[in-house]
């Protein structure tokens, strides 16, 4: 049974338990666990109240139970019942409802974290809007100020509504794909170099590129192109005018690996390990300045997954970024 199932005597003493209860409690399975107390074997002092309570009502009670093992949060339902036996007693149903508790926890983090994005510009449009229509359209040059405010701010809200449809697509198994197909990969980092070329020209940053011209892979080549230019646009935004972003493309065995090197203003150790979710910010006020959507290294992950592959950085304060996927080469 997916399910624990355990059953109690009238003294809430163990008459069975199966192996899907003693792997969820992390209990031996090859104990004979008959006779031990349910406190003793589940260290739960919430299911031996819901059993007692069974017990003295004779009516069967649902409940949701949340325990931490080993440091690990979980969440159980546990259904409890009377033993229709000779002797009164208790069974009990417990599932596994950890991954459904975390997964609506990211859905409401992530719900939270779109409204909060979303408020600030939404609040400017409305604000310099409403000194528009109070204006009494004079002062073209100041019109132009609050119309330039205005479309920036639009351009912020269509970028994280562009981002997020992008994500959505990538999690979504039933979204039609390109094809995955054997690619040589020069012309799809040549690709993302144009595309982020403006960017670069801007920031008077170069781009270097080292990629064998007959390295090829098995990959998607419009999302590997979306995950350069996302971690062009990521280094390009976090370099000094002047400086050097570096593309590496070689093969590792049975792996493709890419490496975009900056020599920017690094990254803290303690903020690396987090890089990739989706919305956090090393530094929350400049990533708005710079026009980020704090969802551009989700995405480079979620690309690398889709590939079977991964995404890793390696960063020092002060001393540049290296940003690097390893993908599957067949």
């Amino acid at each position: 049974m997916f399910e624990g199932l355990a059953a109690l005597d009238s003294n809430l003493r163990i008459i069975l338990v199966n192996p899907r209860l003693c792997q969820l409690f992390g209990m031996d399975k090859e104990k004979d666990w008959r006779g031990v107390s349910l406190l003793e074997f589940s260290r739960s002092a919430e299911l031996e109240e819901a059993a007692r309570k069974v017990l003295s009502t004779g009516r069967p009670f649902e409940m949701i139970l949340k325990r931490y093992i080993s440091g690990t949060e979980q969440h159980f339902q546990v259904l409890t019942s009377p033993l229709e036996t000779d002797s009164p007693g208790v069974v009990m149903a417990l599932e596994d409802m950890s991954r459904l508790a975390k997964l609506e926890h990211v859905r409401k983090d992530f719900a939270a974290n779109v409204s909060h994005e979303l408020r600030t510009p939404i609040q400017v449009v409305k604000g310099f809007a409403e000194n528009i229509l109070n204006s009494s359209l004079d002062n073209k040059q100041e019109i132009r100020r609050f119309a330039e405010i205005i479309q920036k701010n639009a351009q912020t809200m269509e970028n994280l509504t562009d981002d997020l449809l992008t994500l959505v697509s990538l999690e979504d198994e039933n979204t039609a794909r390109p094809s995955l197909e054997k690619t040589f990969v020069a012309p799809l980092i040549a690709e993302a170099e144009a595309l982020a070329g403006i960017a670069a020209q801007e920031k008077n940053v170069s781009i270097e590129i080292s990629c064998p011209p007959d390295l090829s892979a098995k990959v998607y080549g419009p999302f590997i192109i979306q995950a350069l230019v996302n971690l062009l646009d990521n280094g390009i935004k976090y370099s000094d005018s002047g400086s050097r972003i570096t593309v590496r493309a070689f093969g590792e065995a049975e792996t493709l690996v890419i490496e975009v090197q900056d020599r920017g203003i690094g990254i803290p150790a303690e903020h690396l390990g987090r890089l990739f979710e989706r919305f956090y910010r090393v530094d929350r006020s400049r990533s708005r300045e710079q026009g980020g959507t704090g969802l551009g290294l989700a995405i480079v992950r979620h690309i690398a997954l889709l590939h079977n592959g991964s995404a890793e950085v390696e960063s020092h304060a002060g001393e540049g970024s290296v940003f690097r996927l390893r993908l599957p080469s067949n």
